[in-house]
């Protein structure tokens, strides 16, 4: 009566069991494996430094999926990592290198990170704006008494 040994119990059963077939058969993502590059010093691995910015501006500031990181690694000489918080729409910025260099790099991302802030106030105002402007306009009209 039934083809498959699992579906007599329920029908929802070997719905999930076709889904997650199907999901095995997506290739899995590449693991995040890097390979210290050759111009940068092992011992400075030991301290890194960490800080925290919200995710949105890590997109920004890094492009996405983290594209600017190399390019600013190199042009810096540090290594960067920006991991995904659990809690929050946070992420965690690693900054390994010498301490004078860490302390540079996160005020230069921390300095992005402000001019961005500004940036998207100053759209939102202007937006508001706009908004008013279009709402004044298409407001009611006081019909003008003729003039003789």
């Amino acid at each position: 009566m039934v083809d498959h040994p699992g579906a007599a119990a329920q029908g929802d059963q070997w719905t999930s069991a076709q889904s997650l077939d199907g999901l095995l058969k997506i290739p899995l993502p590449l693991p995040r494996i890097r390979t210290r590059p050759w111009w940068f010093p092992v011992q400075e691995l030991r301290d890194p430094l960490v800080f925290y910015l919200e995710a949105w501006l890590a997109d920004v500031i890094f492009g996405a999926d983290g594209v600017l990181i190399p390019e600013i690694e190199w042009m810096n000489q540090v290594l960067l990592t920006v991991d995904p918080v659990n809690y929050g729409n946070l992420v965690e910025i690693t900054v390994f290198g010498q301490p004078r260099v860490q302390n540079r790099v996160k005020s230069m991302l921390l300095s992005l990170a402000s001019r961005h802030r500004e940036h998207r106030a100053r759209d939102e105002k202007m937006k508001q704006l706009q908004e008013f402007l279009k709402a004044c306009a298409l407001g009611p009209q006081t019909p003008q008494p003729p003039v003789a």
